[in-house]
């Protein structure tokens, strides 16, 4: 699993959803203008898992060994990094509530992390 944004909680990343990997996209609700507990999960293919685990792998190193920042938000597969959620928006498949439990360590890395996801 992986966290890709993060605002008082994930906000988009990888998780699995029923042993298939997913893009996970929380959903803002517009009325109580809040982060919602709910999700849309889009299944996405190996390719996309790789791209995807291989930029969290270059943040997540450059987070453990205190490299700036600012170096990874300009490298060039960030378009493919966005291109892929870009292209889950268009494609979501499920909706659901979900409850993240465990410790996030410096840099929004997870530890002991892992998601349940409810379906109402």
């Amino acid at each position: 699993m992986t966290v890709f944004d993060w605002w008082s909680g994930p906000v988009c990343g990888i998780a699995n959803y029923k042993g298939v990997p997913c893009i996970y996209e929380r959903i803002f609700d517009e009325v109580k203008d809040e982060w919602s507990d709910e999700y849309y999960l889009t299944p996405i293919g190996e390719d996309a898992v790789n791209i995807l685990l291989g930029d969290w792998e270059i943040w997540c190193e450059a987070v453990r060994n205190g490299k700036p920042l600012t170096s990874y938000y300009a490298l060039p597969d960030r378009k493919k990094y966005f291109r892929i959620v870009e292209l889950s928006e268009q494609k979501r498949a499920y909706k659901r509530a979900a409850v993240f439990r465990g410790q996030i360590d410096k840099g929004f890395i997870p530890v002991d992390y892992y998601v349940e996801w409810i379906e109402k």
